[in-house]
């Protein structure tokens, strides 16, 4: 009885939710959207306040009407501090073991309390962990459902979920309003495509590497599901890789970009990845030495989430790389658009210019001098193991001769480095591309040190 109650409760809190993700939508913009998030950030601010021990100290002598400039946090910090940083005093032990118990156990239906327990892959270098209460479970569950499915009927649809995890955060989703199934990526690529053709999904969400694979399986004629919209999450979707995709597939290939500190950005309707401006405050800051344009703008994020306040995110600083688009979308939102996800700060290339001054290159700069350096090339890797230095991994069609195709991208290497007035670099050329663990993120730029 009590467990009915409660669940009628999360469906009547997820129904208000997806309403008012729709109307913010169509009528948030300028300063109604500007006065919206300053409102809501000062309620979550003055929460974390008043129930989270470490932002007390954190903001101590500052303003805290000022929330736009409050002292920056990290993930570092954050797990640093985990039991004073939630504001139910979870100790980081605890929530750790239920996370890790469910990973191993690839059982993700335990809670702590009636808190969802979730952990990052840890991709950024230090792992992470965030808790979501019920409430905040209803309310992400009504937003995806207002703002994912464009004008596609709920109730009829079947969506198939591939991630390294599950969560009660996504089956919050399932058995309200559609049904969902998550498939493990540890499954065989045999059992995944099987269990696809059986169940025969509308919607189709995963990596896109994962999403490769099974548009490889579409081409061999195993595959016969007939999704309506692939949804990339978790990796950076790359123009190749989304071109490739809608060609296998004849669908469009949206995204979602979410991770420990909130959800975000989607896709509208008419492909444009937004900033869920109603959700999230991102203040883009310029990385150091990029030179913006009217045409380029590549910016780090600092989030403030305007509605969690189990596991407050304000002022809290990613490493990730967006390069933002000055343009506004033809839907009609002012929600601003990010352009593309290059990656992360922690991939940045580096080379040395003649004068001894260090040029900052960006990965979607190293990704475009390796695929335009051959139409031959199938796949690839880039890690910089130090300054001046790159070991790529190439994976080229068969009719190609690969030593052809290492010495035109080892000469078009040397020539972009050369146009920014850098010294020669050391390359290093691979047939074949590095094994992936199952389970973990494709990262195709990558600095180690």
């Amino acid at each position: 009885m009590k467990h009915s109650i409660q669940r009628t409760r999360e469906l009547a809190w997820t129904m208000q939710h997806f309403a008012c993700a729709r109307w913010r939508w169509q009528h948030l913009h300028d300063a109604t959207l500007t006065q919206f998030q300053d409102e809501r950030a000062q309620v979550i601010v003055n929460y974390a306040a008043r129930h989270a021990p470490f932002y007390r100290r954190h903001w101590a002598g500052h303003d805290l009407r000022d929330w736009r400039i409050l002292p920056t946090v990290d993930k570092q910090l954050m797990m640093q501090n985990f039991a004073t940083f939630n504001t139910r005093g979870i100790e980081q032990e605890r929530a750790l073991l239920v996370a890790l118990r469910a990973e191993q156990e690839r059982d993700f239906r335990p809670m702590l309390a009636d808190l969802t327990v979730g952990l990052s892959s840890g991709t950024s270098g230090h792992r992470g962990l965030f808790l979501v209460s019920p409430e905040e479970r209803a309310g992400w569950a009504g937003v995806m459902l207002a703002r994912a499915l464009h004008g596609l009927r709920p109730r009829r649809l079947r969506v198939a979920f591939f991630l390294r995890s599950n969560s009660n955060l996504y089956e919050q989703i399932g058995g309200l309003l559609l049904q969902f199934r998550y498939f493990d990526l540890m499954l065989p690529l045999a059992v995944a495509v099987a269990q696809l053709n059986s169940f025969q999904p509308h919607i189709i969400v995963g990596p896109p590497s994962l999403l490769g694979l099974l548009a490889q399986a579409r081409r061999c004629g195993t595959l016969h599901a007939h999704p309506l919209r692939l949804i990339s999450v978790a990796e950076v979707l790359e123009p190749q890789d989304k071109s490739a995709l809608e060609e296998v597939f004849a669908v469009p290939v949206e995204q979602i970009y979410q991770c420990t500190e909130g959800l975000l950005a989607v896709s509208c309707a008419h492909g444009s990845l937004h900033i869920q401006e109603d959700l999230v405050v991102l203040q883009c800051e310029p990385l150091p030495d990029e030179q913006q344009t009217s045409h380029i703008q590549r910016v780090t994020p600092i989030v403030t989430d305007l509605w969690r306040k189990t596991q407050p995110i304000i002022r809290y600083r990613l490493n990730d790389v967006l390069r933002l688009d000055p343009r506004s979308c033809s839907c009609g939102s002012a929600f601003r658009v990010i352009q593309a996800i290059e990656g992360r700060c922690d991939d940045l290339c580096y080379f040395t210019q003649h004068s001894g001054e260090v040029r900052t290159f960006f990965p979607d700069t190293i990704r475009r001098m390796i695929l335009l350096a051959s139409a031959q090339i199938i796949d690839y890797q880039v890690v910089q193991e130090h300054r001046d230095q790159l070991h790529i991994y190439l994976a080229v069609s068969e009719q190609a001769a690969f030593a052809q195709v290492a010495e035109q991208v080892r000469e078009r290497v040397n020539a972009i480095i050369a146009q920014y007035d850098c010294r020669p670099a050391e390359v290093v050329i691979e047939e074949g591309l590095r094994p992936v663990a199952a389970g973990q993120k494709r990262r195709r730029v990558q600095r180690l040190r």
